[in-house]
Parts: C-alpha cells; sequence; structure tokens
C-alpha cells in the first residue's frame, strides 16, 4: 500500500528524509522552493502527505480543497504556518 501513497517535501527538506521514505515504499517528490497557495492548490491534489518548513502557510483553503491529505509534517520548530483548527477539523 505504501507505494500509493504520495508524500511532497517542500523548502529543501533534507535528502535523508526522501531516502528514507522512499526506502519504505512511498512515492516522495521534493521542491527546493516553498510554493505559495497557488502554487500548493495546484499541486496538493497529487499528494497524501506534505512535509514543510517554516516558510510555507498551510490555509484552511488547502485543508478544505484536498480531502486525500491526512498528514501535514513540519520539518521545523512550531506549527504557526499551519491552521491547526481546520487541520483538526479534518482529522490532520
Amino acid at each position: 500500500m505504501n507505494e500509493q501513497i504520495k508524500i511532497l517535501l517542500v523548502e529543501n527538506i533534507h535528502p535523508i528524509a526522501v531516502e528514507t521514505l522512499k526506502a519504505e515504499g512511498f512515492h516522495v517528490d521534493r521542491l527546493n522552493e516553498s510554493p505559495d497557495e497557488a502554487a500548493l492548490l495546484k499541486l496538493l491534489p497529487q499528494y497524501h502527505a506534505l512535509g514543510i518548513r517554516s516558510k510555507t502557510e498551510i490555509t484552511k483553503a488547502m485543508i478544505d480543497q484536498n480531502p486525500q491529505l491526512f498528514t501535514i509534517g513540519a520539518f521545523c520548530i512550531g506549527t504557526n504556518q499551519v491552521d491547526l483548527d481546520a487541520a483538526r477539523e479534518k482529522g490532520i
């Protein structure tokens, strides 16, 4: 089943994270930049999991428009860049 789960890592998350997740059978794509909301709204429908750092803002709209998204990993200190109330409402 892992090969069906697609993960997007943004903001130059360390390549070891990619290697580790791929070794577990996940499909992983990695972007060096922090996509803006419009770009993420186009990208996210392809993914089930998202890994971010501190520059990427995750809004209620992003969460509401992507019911397939089941987790957001913050590879940073803090989670203030994620709309936690919206995430909690969707079980993320």
